[in-house]
C-alpha cells in the first residue's frame, strides 16, 4: 500500500484546515491579513505530516508579509488621544518593536539561560517595564495587544524546550518577529471591536 493514495485525503484536511483558519481570521482581521495566515497555518500543517514546504526564509516572508498586510491596516487606527496626521502608527510601532525585544531579552534571560543574557531580578524588571510601558500609552487595544506577544512567548519557550534546544532564546530575532506581529495582529483585531 502506497502513502500516495491517501496524498488528497490530506490535501483536503489541509484546506479544511487553512479554510478555518482563513473564516476565523476574517472575523476579526482584514481579508489580505486572514488570507495570509491561513497560508501559513497550511504550510505548516504540510510541513508537520511530511512535506516541507517552510524551507529557507519563506517563514520570514510570511512573517513579513503578515507584518505588511497589519501595518497597513493600522494605519487608519484611531488613538484615544489627538497625534498630528501619520503618527499614530510611528507610535504603534514604538510599542510593539520595544515589547518584542523586551519579550525576547525576557525568554533568552529565562532559565536554563544558555547563551542569553545573565541578568539580575532588578534588570529584569527594568527590561519588562522598558518594554511594556509604551503599550499603555495605547490604551486597552495596546494591553490585548502586549498580550497577544506575552502569549507568543509563552508559546515559542514551550516550543523550545520541546525541541530540546540549549536555551529558550537561541533564536531571538525569530522570537522579536513573532512577538512583534503578534502584538499587531492583537492590537488590530482589538481596534476592529473598539
Amino acid at each position: 500500500m502506497s502513502p500516495a493514495r491517501f496524498e488528497p485525503l490530506a490535501g483536503a484536511m489541509i484546506g479544511a484546515a487553512g479554510g478555518a483558519v482563513y473564516w476565523i481570521g476574517a472575523q476579526v482581521w482584514p481579508t489580505s491579513v486572514a488570507v495570509i495566515l491561513s497560508m501559513l497555518a497550511t504550510a505548516l500543517i504540510a510541513e508537520q505530516i511530511g512535506n516541507p514546504v517552510l524551507r529557507g526564509n519563506a517563514a520570514w516572508v510570511f512573517l513579513l508579509l503578515i507584518k505588511y498586510n497589519v501595518l497597513m491596516a493600522l494605519s487608519a487606527a484611531k488613538l484615544s488621544f489627538a497625534l498630528p496626521p501619520n503618527l499614530s502608527l510611528g507610535l504603534i510601532m514604538i510599542c510593539a518593536t520595544a515589547a518584542s525585544r523586551a519579550l525576547a531579552v525576557s525568554a533568552a534571560a529565562a532559565p536554563p539561560a544558555g547563551s542569553g543574557p545573565q541578568l539580575s531580578s532588578l534588570e529584569q524588571v527594568l527590561v519588562l517595564f522598558l518594554g511594556f510601558a509604551p503599550a499603555a500609552l495605547l490604551g486597552i487595544p495596546g494591553l490585548m495587544a502586549l498580550a497577544a506577544g506575552i502569549v507568543a512567548r509563552i508559546i515559542w519557550v514551550l516550543y523550545a524546550k520541546h525541541r530540546r534546544s540549549p536555551g529558550s532564546g537561541d533564536q531571538p530575532d525569530t522570537l522579536r518577529q513573532i512577538t512583534e506581529n503578534c502584538f499587531y495582529l492583537g492590537a488590530l483585531a482589538t481596534w476592529k471591536f473598539i
